[in-house]
């Protein structure tokens, strides 16, 4: 079977002298690409996220090659002092990314440079051979996994994983299987409705999308069969680092007997994932959607997190994914672990302690709230969006800011690595009725109630809110009003979710 890739398989493409990038943030309205002549614009390219993932890759390789052609001398010495800058920029546009792993190369290059040859040149030629080695590899990886997804295979998927998922499609169909696949739709960027949800559809793959809160509702539903998750980086010690959300999709998996998959590569130095340095991005880039801000008003008064990227721990992930081979986390570590694994955070770290509301608070409840703070001797409350409906930036959060109460807002998968941060000190949960199975709440109840046990966190159940409102979107097709699923993708319909009783009892069975 002779695959069509998707553009976004190879998004940056050597031409000539030079190299072209596809303007990720373009896609689906457009296909489109920007011409790099100079290194400082392919660092624009990746700080500003118009390539990331695989991207990233190729676009280090070729500025490394770009800078390399141009340097005249025959000591390399010169040269491996521009590519080292040159890193470090890089690392400055975007910390959690190893681009210190990928600099080892040129090192490497340089150092076996052959007898009368010209440095510059035998560098970019190593750097754009290698991209194609890379590329050669990442096809091989996306049949070794189709090879092990069930027969039928329903997969859930986050963020995008640069084309190879729709590799990993087109190999199921030729070995005889079936797949469909549901994409969490992945804020604030919306890469899995953007991205992921365009380039499986135009590629004939059954694709729906969900809101990054309605991963425990699919997986109660008995709608997936297999997760499949791309990786930034990972650990020696098996650790994945991933976009933010990817933590709490493991931990869903995990509780509901599904297998969890992770595309990695070489882990390079990286001893586990807690070492990691993890990026924290502007505020803006959540509570703004193309120039348009979630909250109508006094949204300069909120506050915003967003940590790009969360650690999975080796012990969620059922199978590691690699280059060259298929990995449990066990033989993953006894052919990449060199070191024991000792804890050590370095990433951007705050001390900041939170109380977290899903749910419509009644109007009495906002007081309470406050009060709240004091007594649980948190700083701040935390208002995840609540997707579809932006029920949390658009109602919650105004009035929370309306009485003065300190809140910050998150998107919804970003509640997975604040509480395995521990800053989050309680979880107040709105239910708009009770039955003999449990409360009901809106689309991403179920996760927040399964992360707050997880995780030890105390649960306390409020009566919501009967809002009048119409909220501008009623599901993930638009946001903001706005028109967001590309033509041939589906919409996956999410209802109310129960919250079993067994979850909200204080202790788990069997727990002292």
């Amino acid at each position: 079977m002779k695959l069509v890739h998707s553009p976004l398989f190879e998004p940056v493409l050597w031409e000539g002298r030079g190299f072209k990038i596809l303007d990720e943030t373009l896609i689906p309205e457009r296909i489109d690409y920007i011409r790099i002549d100079h290194v400082g614009q392919a660092i624009d390219a990746v700080r500003e996220m118009k390539t990331r993932a695989f991207g990233q890759v190729l676009t280090f390789l070729y500025s490394g090659a770009l800078l390399a052609q141009q340097y005249l001398g025959d000591d390399p010495a010169p040269l491996r002092d521009q590519l080292m800058q040159m890193t470090q920029q890089f690392c400055a546009a975007r910390p959690t990314f190893d681009f210190n792993g990928l600099a080892d190369f040129f090192s490497k290059w340089s150092a076996g440079l052959p007898p009368g040859a010209g440095a510059g040149e035998w560098v970019a030629e190593q750097a754009r051979g290698f991209a194609k080695q890379i590329i050669k590899a990442r096809l091989a990886r996306a049949e070794r996994t189709a090879s092990i997804l069930p027969d039928s295979a329903r997969v859930l998927t986050h963020c995008n994983v640069s084309g190879e998922l729709v590799a990993i499609a087109q190999l199921c169909k030729s070995m005889g299987k079936e797949i469909s696949v549901i994409a969490t739709e992945t804020r604030p960027y919306l890469q899995g409705s953007r991205l992921t949800a365009w380039e499986l559809a135009e590629a004939g793959v059954s694709v729906s999308v969900v809101p990054d809160c309605a991963a425990a509702q699919v997986m109660d539903r008995g709608e997936v069969n297999a997760v499949v998750v791309g990786s930034d980086r990972c650990a020696q010690n098996g650790d994945v680092i991933n976009k933010v959300g990817t933590y709490p999709l493991a931990l869903m998996a995990k509780e509901y007997g599904i297998p969890f998959y992770a595309l990695v590569q070489d882990p390079g130095g990286l001893v586990q994932g807690e070492n990691v340095s993890i990026e924290e991005r502007s505020a803006k880039e959540l509570l703004v959607f193309q120039g348009e801000p979630l909250l109508a008003e006094g949204g300069d008064k909120l506050a915003g997190r967003y940590p790009a990227f969360d650690v999975t721990p080796a012990a969620l992930i059922t199978r590691l994914i690699g280059f060259d081979d298929l990995f449990t986390p066990e033989r993953f570590r006894q052919r990449y672990l060199k070191g024991s694994a000792v804890a050590s955070q370095n990433g951007k770290m705050t001390t900041e302690k939170y109380l977290l509301v899903y749910g419509l608070p009644r109007k009495d409840s906002y007081s309470f709230l406050n009060h709240a703070l004091k007594a649980e001797e948190a700083q701040r409350i935390l208002i995840p969006e609540m997707r579809p409906q932006l029920w949390g930036a658009r109602v919650v959060a105004r009035e929370l800011l309306r009485r003065q109460v300190p809140a910050t807002l998150i998107s919804d998968n970003m509640m997975g690595t604040l509480f395995a941060q521990r800053q989050i000190q309680r979880l107040y949960l709105f239910y708009s009725e009770l039955g003999a199975e449990g409360p009901k709440g809106i689309c991403g109840s179920l996760l927040a109630a399964r992360l707050a046990r997880a995780h030890g966190v105390p649960i306390e159940l409020q009566e919501s809110e009967d809002t009048n409102e119409l909220p501008a979107d009623s599901d993930v097709s638009t946001f903001l009003g706005r028109k967001m699923i590309p033509p041939k993708v589906a919409v996956y319909p999410i209802e109310k979710e129960v919250l079993p009783w067994a979850l909200l009892k204080e202790e788990r069975e069997g727990k002292a």
